[in-house]
This record gives structure tokens, C-alpha cells and sequence, in this order.
């Protein structure tokens, strides 16, 4: 080998082995820039991960505040529907009575609502095929008369001054009374 070629085989190896190191270098950087990306990946993740779960669990908490309130808005709707079909039962109830129950519990009520002056009481058609001999008897000493034209209502009566018209019918009765029937209702069926 000539001198020549020394030199220039010294110059390669030299330049290689520069090379090698250079690629090593730009190697260790690469993975240290990779080991850098990595860990600020897995960080970015870990907090992705963590506000999804927080999502996620504001979404469960929503869901069941949602279910809850679907609960409650539905119980209360048969409560609701329970306490109407209970109040409408004792209006029928008390429109069911025997005619002596019935009759009683309408001078009671008309003793209650009576004006000063002398009045006139109209029934429902099915009240007035009832029995109801002690009842105008009754009506009699309070001095009212009993119409005998049907009113339009489903039990109970209507008293009647001249224009002045008073609601003694059953569902208004207990409409009247909604809030302490409602009450009374409430402790039976929701104690």
C-alpha cells in the first residue's frame, strides 16, 4: 500500500469512525427526543384518561339524578291518580247511601248553606225517584221547596234564591273539602 494510499484509507477510517459517532450521537438524541415524546405522551394520556373518567362519572351522576327525578315524578303521577280515584270513590260512595243516610246528609249540608229566606232545592233525576218523604218534610220546616225539575248534576243538590245559586253537589262537596280529604287519603294509602 502506498503512502498515498495510507493516507486516504486514515482519512476514511477517520471519517467513518466520525461518522459512527455522529450516528450514535443523533441516536442517543433520537431516543432520548423518542423516551421525551413517550413520557409527555403517556402524561397527556394519563390526563385524556382522567377527565373522561371525571366526565364519565358526571355522566353516571346526571343519569341517576335523571332517574331519580323519573321516579319521583312517576310516583308521585299514581299518587296523584290514587288520591283522585279515592275522592271520586267517595263522592259515589256517598251518592250510594241509603236514602235515609243520603237525605240526612243533604239537610246537613243544607242546614249548613241556607240563607235566611225561603229557598228552593233541586235534585238530580235519580235523587228525586228516591224515598224522600222525611226529606220534604224537612225541607218544609226550613222553609224550602223542592223543584220539581231535575238539575244537571250527579248527586247532591243545588239550593236556589232567586238568582243566587248555591253548589251543593257531591263532587263539589268534596272538592271543597280536597285538601283535608287529600290529607286524610294521603295518610291511609302512603303511611
Amino acid at each position: 500500500m502506498t503512502a498515498s494510499e495510507k493516507i486516504l484509507s486514515g482519512i476514511t477510517d477517520e471519517a467513518k469512525a466520525k461518522a459512527d459517532e455522529i450516528t450514535a450521537d443523533a441516536e442517543k438524541k433520537a431516543e432520548a427526543l423518542i423516551d421525551a415524546a413517550k413520557t409527555e405522551a403517556e402524561k397527556e394520556a394519563l390526563l385524556i384518561k382522567a377527565n373522561a373518567e371525571k366526565k364519565a362519572e358526571l355522566i353516571r351522576q346526571t343519569g341517576k339524578s335523571s332517574a331519580a327525578l323519573v321516579r319521583r315524578d312517576a310516583s308521585l303521577k299514581c299518587k296523584r291518580e290514587l288520591i283522585e280515584k279515592a275522592l271520586d270513590f267517595v263522592a259515589d260512595t256517598v251518592n250510594g247511601f241509603d236514602d235515609k243516610d243520603y237525605f240526612d246528609l243533604l239537610l246537613t249540608v243544607i242546614k249548613r248553606e241556607k240563607l235566611s229566606e225561603s229557598g228552593q232545592i233541586m235534585l238530580c233525576s235519580a235523587d228525586l225517584k228516591r224515598n224522600m218523604t222525611d226529606f220534604k218534610e224537612s225541607l218544609k220546616d226550613m222553609g224550602l221547596t223542592l223543584s220539581e225539575e231535575p238539575a244537571d248534576i250527579k248527586g247532591g243538590f243545588i239550593l236556589k234564591y232567586g238568582d243566587i245559586l248555591i253548589n251543593g253537589e257531591i263532587s263539589a262537596l268534596v272538592h271543597e273539602k280536597r285538601d283535608a280529604l287529600i290529607d286524610a287519603v294521603n295518610k291511609e294509602l302512603f303511611k
